[in-house]
């Protein structure tokens, strides 16, 4: 019968090689999302990042609070006028102070395209 030896530091030599092949597959749906975000301004795109520590990483967008109404899109719903008392945007005649119907926006599924792209390998 054969013989199993383990080597003292088994355990954090695995956990170094998944941090860095999670460390490559980070940075590989990083790339994709900065394809497949939406670019009207540029601020989500620029707001996209990733970060690896140990066995766990996080990827998208770090500070901007609407990333997650671009991926899975809004419903119809009424927008308000703010503090200032008015609405503004392309085309309105101004100003907007009443209560106006948004029709809601499309999910783009930039993130979830993104994670879920084939990546090759094994």
């Amino acid at each position: 019968m054969g013989r199993v030896e383990w080597e003292p530091d088994w355990e954090a030599k695995i956990d170094h090689s998944v941090s860095d092949f999670l460390e490559e597959v980070a940075k590989d749906v990083l790339k994709d999302m900065q394809v497949y975000v939406p670019k009207d301004t540029g601020r989500l795109l620029n707001d996209l990042d990733y970060e690896v520590h140990g066995l766990s990483a996080r990827i998208g967008a770090k500070t901007a609070p609407y990333a997650y109404y671009v991926e899975v899109g809004t419903r119809p719903h009424l927008i308000t006028p703010n503090g200032k008392g008015a609405l503004s945007w392309e085309g309105a005649e101004h100003p907007v102070n009443e209560v106006n119907p948004h029709p809601g926006t499309t999910p783009t599924n930039f993130m979830k395209k993104s994670l879920y792209k084939s990546r090759g390998g094994a």
